[in-house]
């Protein structure tokens, strides 16, 4: 049986997120000393290594991390406490802050959740043993995310992010992907592949509406060989999530999907997640995540 550890936070800043992030740390460690709830920063940096190293030190001492930052710091935090009893609070201060968007509602306020207590058991998605929280894309997104790997300002990363999508929406050309799952079985062109725990990628596209983050399942989205006009048509519709009766949109939910491919691009929560083939799959009650009340 785990030793229950006392209540302390760990804060886990991204440097290079929005000024809201100032706001928020000020906020939270002025409401931590007034409770007399200890606590600690830690600033993340460049080296994905270095934090990894660092943070799985940290998850046997706090009871509590609480981090500022937006989709990709997630994923960091996800790695690190995919099964653990830590419970993690979300200050979204990303350019995107795509999962937090499954988390809080119009009215809601992030500090207070982070230092509530209420706690829900969220699912995981898991690819080829790397976690993710919200989507996982093969195909065109995996391509862009691919060209922006490792590349610098992070800061500018959603406007890089949308150039790097307007100019691949002419040059992409569908790739022939197969896929095998408990229901269904493809091998064709595809344009764009997601899998989605949460509802929401590319800062704001509800390219998952029926997502829940914790139902047990993985909502796959197959989109088809395609001319260029009815992609930008697409691409409108998807914002509002009314793409699923579109002709070559595919959509249905399950567990595990294995995708035998190989050399396609994958990214995850904004990252890059390497190249196919893949295993991808739900881990259902994987994480302790700090959920309004």
């Amino acid at each position: 049986m785990p030793i229950a550890v006392a209540t302390k936070y760990l804060i886990i800043v991204n440097p290079l997120a929005s000024d809201k992030k100032n706001h928020y740390l000020r906020r939270l460690t002025e409401q931590l000393q007034a409770r007399d709830i200890a606590f600690d920063i830690f600033e993340t940096d460049a080296n994905e290594l270095a934090n990894q190293r660092h943070l799985q030190q940290c998850v046997s001492d706090y009871s509590d991390w609480v981090m500022l930052g937006g989709d990709g710091t997630i994923n960091l935090m996800v790695n690190m406490l995919a099964g653990s009893d830590v419970r993690l609070g979300i200050l979204p201060c990303g350019s995107g802050n795509d999962f937090a968007r499954n988390l809080y509602a119009k009215g809601d306020d992030p500090l207070a959740v982070v230092l509530g207590d209420k706690v829900q058991r969220i699912d995981l998605g898991r690819c080829n043993e790397r976690y993710f929280a919200n989507v996982l894309g093969i195909g065109f997104d995996g391509d862009i995310v691919a060209q922006l790997y490792d590349q610098q300002p992070r800061r500018f990363r959603q406007m890089r992010y949308l150039l790097a999508a307007l100019r691949n929406l002419f040059r992409y050309q569908e790739q022939m992907v197969e896929l095998q799952s408990a229901t269904q079985h493809r091998r064709s062109e595809a344009f764009m592949l997601t899998f989605a725990n949460g509802r929401y990628f590319g800062g704001g596209m509800q390219i998952a509406p029926k997502a829940d983050i914790g139902d047990g399942l993985l909502d796959c989205c197959w989109v088809g060989k395609t001319s260029l006009l009815t992609k930008l048509y697409y691409l409108g519709k998807i914002f509002k999530g009314k793409h699923l009766a579109a002709e070559a949109v595919e959509y249905w939910q399950d567990s595990c999907f294995d995708i035998p491919t190989a050399d396609l691009p994958i990214e995850a929560d904004g990252e890059f997640f390497g190249t196919t083939p893949a295993l991808v799959e739900i881990v259902p009650q994987a994480l302790n995540l700090k959920v309004p009340v």
